[in-house]
């Protein structure tokens, strides 16, 4: 699985529910390749390139990523080690229940 899969997946299993109240744009920079997620009105949609202001972005290699949304590696170390770069950590923890990374 890849960092753009695990994030379309994601974003098609947010319920509404889950969402609804929930209005913000997060920033996927894995290098050669980058993508925003607008959650909005309760939907979430994943577009290629980053779009728009972001409340957060994330930074990480496409590989680090994916181990960090599977459970292969702890987000906590992976920022302490400099694998994981986020613009707004505050940010990142109302929305890491959201994407699965907790």
């Amino acid at each position: 699985m890849s960092a753009k899969e695990y994030l379309e997946n994601t974003a098609a299993k947010l319920s509404e529910t889950e969402i609804d109240d929930v209005n913000t744009i997060l920033h996927f920079d894995f290098g050669a390749s980058a993508y925003t997620m607008q959650v909005a009105d309760g939907k979430a949609e994943l577009k290629e390139g980053l779009v728009g202001d972001a409340e957060c972005v994330i930074k990480a290699s496409d590989d680090d990523f994916v181990k960090i949304a599977t459970g292969d590696m702890n987000p906590m170390m992976a920022m302490m080690m400099g694998k994981l770069k986020l613009s707004n950590p505050a940010a990142m923890m109302k929305y890491a229940k959201m994407l699965g990374l907790m």
